[in-house]
């Protein structure tokens, strides 16, 4: 489990310098999950944290949550391989 100022890190909406990957080259799926497991994990900081690290979990929240669906709409996005993948993770980040 990562901590929150690494979410907020990854999430920051001032971080813009990346790398742009054409559209059919996407692995929608693996970024789904990706996205997801931040999801569950930041939730999870979130009802232990203070009030400031809250705002700013939300923001990332919030952020991730555009990407996931971004991801769930793609072309290349595969919903069945997604959910096991994710179930598989999810079960290994718990403890």
């Amino acid at each position: 489990m990562q901590k929150a100022a690494n979410f907020v890190a990854k999430y920051s909406t001032a971080n813009k310098s990346k790398a742009v990957v054409p559209y059919d080259l996407i692995k929608a799926t693996e970024k789904w999950v990706e996205y997801s497991l931040d999801i569950v994990d930041m939730n999870r900081i979130l009802m232990k944290s203070d009030f400031d690290t809250k705002w700013r979990l939300m923001e990332a929240l919030d952020v991730a949550e555009r990407k996931r669906k971004y991801m769930y709409n793609h072309k290349n996005f595969k919903l069945k391989r997604a959910t096991e993948l994710f179930e598989l993770c999810r079960d290994l980040t718990v403890k």
